[in-house]
């Protein structure tokens, strides 16, 4: 895949969306999707789930991941991996950016906690993404790819 987008434009489109869809493996290897709130901090997006919950368990076992943009007509698709970051309590500029993202009284009540034990925060590390808009799909095509890593012959080049 050639790239035609910089990063820093996947995480622009990605920064204002309320919801995002993320999509995980079960163990058996059937897909599970469930909405999550996102931020975007220093790049990656960040979203939480309880420890518990069925996305953190397929997440243990298969990091692999998908992320959706909330909408079908303005379409971004980050594929890549989930890194468990742990509790909210190492991460105040992630907190901070929920926060501010989710601000509306009605949504303090689902926003973790520096305090809270239940929640896990989680960082998308991209590997691939794809955007297009509805109304021009055929123009508006655009992909992202991580840079490849170096293999080990490269290294020794």
């Amino acid at each position: 895949m050639h790239p035609d987008m910089e990063w820093s434009q996947v995480a622009s489109a990605l920064r204002p969306w309320r919801n995002y869809w993320l999509v995980s493996v079960t163990p058996d290897g059937a897909p599970h999707a469930a909405p999550v709130w996102g931020v975007v901090v220093d790049g990656s997006l960040w979203f939480y789930t309880e420890p518990g919950s069925v996305k953190a368990r397929n997440l243990a076992a298969q990091p692999r991941l998908v992320v959706h943009s909330e909408s079908g007509d303005e379409v971004l698709i980050v594929r890549g991996t989930a890194r468990d970051m742990g509790s909210p309590a190492g991460h105040p500029r992630v907190l901070e950016a929920f926060r501010a993202k989710y601000s509306a009284d009605a949504d303090a009540q689902y926003l973790p906690t520096q305090e809270a034990v239940d929640v896990a925060f989680y960082q998308v590390q991209a590997s691939t993404a794809l955007a297009w808009q509805l109304d021009d799909f055929d123009g508006s095509q655009r992909r992202w790819a991580a840079p490849a890593e170096p293999t080990v012959n490269d290294a020794s080049s």
